[in-house]
């Protein structure tokens, strides 16, 4: 028994013997960090990124404006100068044939003018100042006028020229005339006749009332 409890001595000082020899290990204190270091880091690393992603990057293409294009008239507009002509109308004298014609002529002057009242029965003469715008003359001997349509309130159809009449002379044209015995409007119509040539057509036009 007491053999037995010495070895357990022995164990237990051997025990306590290798403990002491055995080298004591601190724990290992980690490494203050410099906050200032830890930015300067994250922002290279960041640096870095940017710089790796613009090489991937297609370079941004630059938009180059294009001038609109101009418009050039091709051809410069001038002003049109407007004329105006103003022709003077005569209301009297009335050209019936085509001027320069062997006969033609011009009626200057008219009486009675166009619907002149007239009481039933009454006598009266139309006269016409006719001009010769001819260029041959009317002879005394081979031209006269007549009655050529419209209402007969005249006393005779056919008269002779009073007088022969050259290339740019008047004459006067005188019809013995009477107004219808009845109320109403009477237009009749008369010519100067050459031979089988018919020219110079004259009228008039009355009211009986």
């Amino acid at each position: 028994m007491l053999k037995r409890n010495q070895k357990a001595l022995a164990i237990l000082l051997a025990f306590v013997f290798l403990l002491a020899c055995v080298p004591s290990f601190a724990p290992a204190i980690p490494p203050t960090l410099d906050p200032f270091s830890l930015n300067t880091v994250i922002a290279q690393t960041a640096g870095a990124a940017a710089t790796q992603t613009a090489a991937l990057l297609s370079p941004t293409p630059t938009l180059t404006e294009t001038p609109s294009p101009t418009m050039v008239p091709s051809e410069t507009p001038t002003s049109t100068p407007t004329f105006i002509f103003i022709l003077a109308t005569n209301t009297v004298a009335t050209p019936t044939n085509t001027p320069g014609a062997a006969y033609d002529c011009a009626i200057l002057a008219q009486s009675p003018a166009n619907n002149v009242g007239f009481a039933p029965g009454t006598d009266f003469d139309a006269r016409w100042l006719v001009q010769n715008r001819g260029t041959v003359t009317w002879d005394a001997n081979n031209v006269d006028y007549r009655y050529a349509s419209g209402d007969k309130f005249h006393k005779a159809s056919i008269y002779d020229m009073p007088k022969s009449v050259p290339a740019g002379e008047q004459v006067d044209i005188i019809v013995d005339m009477k107004a219808p015995g009845e109320a109403g409007t009477y237009t009749t119509t008369w010519e100067i006749r050459s031979g089988k040539t018919t020219f110079c057509s004259m009228s008039v036009t009355i009211i009986v009332n």
